[in-house]
């Protein structure tokens, strides 16, 4: 494998973490030392490990995680320490059967080294060995008469796993195997080119978080992936419901680069052989209120509806990405294997995957290193970048002075969590408690971000504004409508407002916001991705109303 590199930075604004320093020292390092970097370099490499996919040409689907034919863990890469004091001190990061990552260190020995040769020299047999069976590949073993032009013997044992169980597991079986029964019963033989589509719903956070997860999805399949409209709402002011008789919000689907640097996010996905399509349509667009449902409807154009496949019940499920892909190629392979029983000698050129709103449907902390990867690549609208390059630097006046930051989710649409909590009361208490917590006080300004100001309740803002001051929480409060004229401000949808404040609360010295808000709780992961400190940030306990595990499990990006 070539030498991995650290992703540049972009104009995402994200940059290497502050401990990520390099040790100096050259004869003599330390061992300390030199765990230091090999652990940094594994950090690197688990980092970016399921998006190269070794093992599978990009218009596979590879089902078995592992990558290798016999099934076992492959051993992505091996860093061994720099310096001669070190020599005998190696990391590996390993790629196991089920899209999982594990990752062990230990003294290369010369015992260790020759059991490790052995093993990777077994393995490197196995796959051969399947490899060699391809028709017409080099040096391949003589396959039985009657095969279908192309058929793979590698695909055909990934794609039907539990053959093995039934010792099948060589070429000459698996084509064996195809011939007796496999052709009856429709089962895929070659690899499939598959498309990924998907439906990024509601709010600009979730939206954010179906493309994680969608992305993560396509980098372990190896999909190609067919990006979504973004989707913004009327106002902040009226109450958003999955219950159609209570739901007021209306959303409209709007381009993706309104939100997305979607130029960005198509190259640094090329670089890593996934190829990603641009939306192909704003319109018809499927029904927010059912998320669970919201498959892509995109007009009818080259695609064949009969080679579309849904991927059911994901919607806030929070699945392993190993149970992700499972269930993607049960999809895919069931599909495929429908068409093929009822004609065997039917062409496949793709199989499309729709998900519906894929917000939470991955549980992040089962391939944490994966999906900070995904979440570094996407890079938001630079237009919103410049933006809030003015507001910072008007507010700091030009980085000479602090300011902390705060999200006040005290809209009209955040009323059933005041009840839940016990009231309103009980909100505000939680966000002093939380702000003097970080060190807010009275002599630094406060930025705040609130829908109170989308929808135009001066007299609810001053109060707020008043409240806060008094408290001693700041000196002044601040916000955009400040520093970016009205006439700028109206040409943003909903979440380009959302998505400015997001940007600018990043940059803050201090930050705090509310522990049920998926726009808060990603910006305290955002901030982390940025290279702050978590202390730095803070949420309000809001754990009475039930979303702390699912945040945990599926928020998490680093």
């Amino acid at each position: 494998m070539g030498t991995l590199s650290a992703t540049p930075a972009r104009r995402s604004g994200l940059s290497p973490s502050r401990g990520a320093s390099s040790s100096g020292g050259a004869g003599g390092a330390s061992s300390f030392a030199t765990f230091d970097r090999l652990l940094l370099a594994l950090c690197l490499l688990a980092a970016v490990a399921l998006l190269y996919r070794l093992s599978l040409p990009s218009d596979a689907l590879p089902l078995d995680a592992g990558g290798s034919a016999a099934g076992a863990a492959t051993v992505i890469a091996t860093v061994r320490g720099a310096s001669s004091s070190s020599s005998g001190v190696q990391a590996q990061l390993v790629l196991g059967r089920s899209g999982r990552l594990g990752a062990a260190s230990a003294a290369a020995t010369p015992r260790n080294r020759r059991a490790a040769l052995r093993e990777a020299a077994k393995q490197q047999q196995q796959q051969q060995q399947l490899n060699s069976g391809r028709e017409g590949g080099p040096g391949s073993v003589p396959l039985p008469p009657g095969l279908p032009p192309g058929f793979d013997p590698q695909a055909y044992l990934l794609y039907h796993p539990e053959l093995r169980q039934q010792g099948v597991d060589s070429p000459t079986a698996a084509a064996q195997h195809y011939l007796s029964k496999g052709r009856a019963e429709g089962r895929p033989y070659k690899r499939l080119r598959v498309l990924l589509r998907y439906t990024a719903c509601t709010g600009l956070i979730n939206q954010h978080y179906s493309h994680i997860a969608a992305f993560t999805l396509a980098a372990a399949l190896g999909a190609e992936l067919v990006l979504p409209p973004a989707v913004c709402r009327d106002s902040f002011a009226h109450y958003f419901s999955v219950f159609k008789e209570k739901n007021e919000v209306q959303w409209s689907p709007v381009p993706l680069d309104a939100l997305l640097d979607v130029d960005s996010i198509i190259a640094y996905w090329a670089e890593r052989g996934i190829t990603v399509h641009r939306t192909p349509a704003l319109q018809p667009f499927p029904d927010l209120t059912q998320p669970e449902v919201a498959f892509p409807c995109y007009p009818a154009g080259e695609l064949d509806p009969n080679l579309v496949v849904r991927l059911e019940d994901v919607y806030l499920k929070a699945l392993d990405l190993g149970d992700l892909m499972d269930r993607a190629r049960q999809a895919v392979v069931g599909h495929a294997q429908g068409i093929l029983k009822d004609d065997p000698e039917a062409e496949l050129p793709y199989i499309v995957l729709d998900m519906p709103c894929a917000f939470f449907s991955l549980r992040s902390l089962s391939n944490l290193p994966v999906v900070t990867e995904v979440a570094r690549s996407l890079a938001f609208a630079p237009r919103l970048h410049a933006l809030a390059d003015r507001v910072v630097s008007a507010l700091t006046d030009g980085g000479r002075l602090p300011f902390n930051g705060v999200h006040l989710r005290v809209e009209k649409d955040a009323r059933d969590w005041a009840s839940i909590m016990g009231g309103t009361q009980v909100v505000w208490s939680g966000y002093l408690k939380t702000m003097r917590a970080l060190g807010f006080n009275h002599s630094t300004r406060l930025y705040a971000a609130s829908g109170v100001l989308t929808y135009g309740d001066s007299d609810e803002m001053a109060r707020v504004k008043n409240y806060l001051i008094r408290t001693g929480m700041c000196s002044e409060v601040h916000h955009k409508e400040q520093y970016i004229l009205q006439k700028e401000l109206e040409e943003l949808n909903s979440e380009q407002k959302a998505l400015l404040d997001f940007l600018v609360l990043a940059r803050a010295d201090r930050f705090a916001g509310f522990g049920s808000s998926t726009f808060s709780f990603y910006l305290r992961e955002y901030r982390a991705l940025r290279g702050e400190a978590r202390k730095s940030s803070g949420l309000v306990d809001a754990s009475i109303i039930g979303t702390d595990p699912l945040f945990r499990a599926a928020g998490t990006v680093v």
